[in-house]
């Protein structure tokens, strides 16, 4: 199964290929790009995006979920609006509460068919099941609720899940079943029911294993 962005990969608007101009070989922007994407903070940082119930994720939920440092988080969605794989989105509606986030990260037009191109897309409904699973504090939640701005149909629309088939369907099992056995751990957040007998140290750092 698989979300298709579909066309061709360009960059957004009249601008050069991030990974390469025309003297590049198309093979080359293809390991310049490989080696981008799977950058390991980068890597989760798109898995938590693309995982989103919504599409667009604060600055906090990705510290939530990534373990990383906030300046780290920060400092590589810096780079992924660089090469035009993300862009951040700003709510500017009148009915958020006045504690609300207004600023959201999610990908552009151009990350997604890149993405697709990479095949990170099929896994979008087993990256949903995991975060849907997880343990939320209360400030994480009003985050994960808070309305948002609408993101454009050629980024919304492959991001949908349509129906599960007997393979996503087994994966998404694996993946639930590995967490519930401490394994296979992919968000850095406990699942959605944390064992009580288990404690956390402040500050202490907490193991992200790569699912895929």
């Amino acid at each position: 199964m698989s979300n298709t962005a579909g066309g061709q990969r360009n960059p957004v608007g009249d601008e050069a290929d991030p990974f390469g101009g025309d003297d590049v070989l198309p093979i080359e922007k293809q390991r310049r790009a490989h080696r981008f994407l799977t950058q390991e903070t980068r890597y989760h940082i798109i898995q938590a995006v693309l995982g989103h119930p919504k599409y667009l994720a604060t600055l906090d939920e990705l510290e939530y979920l990534v373990p990383k440092n906030r300046s780290t988080i920060r400092e590589h969605l810096d780079r992924l609006a660089e090469k035009q794989v993300m862009a951040k989105y700003k709510y500017r509606g009148d009915e958020a509460g006045q504690n609300d986030p207004r600023e959201f990260w999610g990908v552009t037009s151009y990350g997604i068919t890149l993405l697709d191109e990479y095949s990170y897309l099929r896994y979008v409904p087993v990256l949903r099941a995991l975060q849907e699973n997880l343990y939320l504090t209360e400030k994480i939640e009003r985050h994960q609720d808070a309305l948002r701005p609408n993101l454009p149909e050629d980024v919304s629309d492959p991001l949908k899940i349509p129906e599960i088939d007997d393979e996503t369907e087994a994966i998404i099992e694996d993946a639930l079943a590995a967490r519930e056995h401490g394994s296979g751990r992919l968000f850095d957040a406990p699942p959605i029911e944390p064992v009580e007998d288990v404690e956390t140290e402040d500050g202490a750092d907490r193991p992200l294993d790569e699912l895929f």
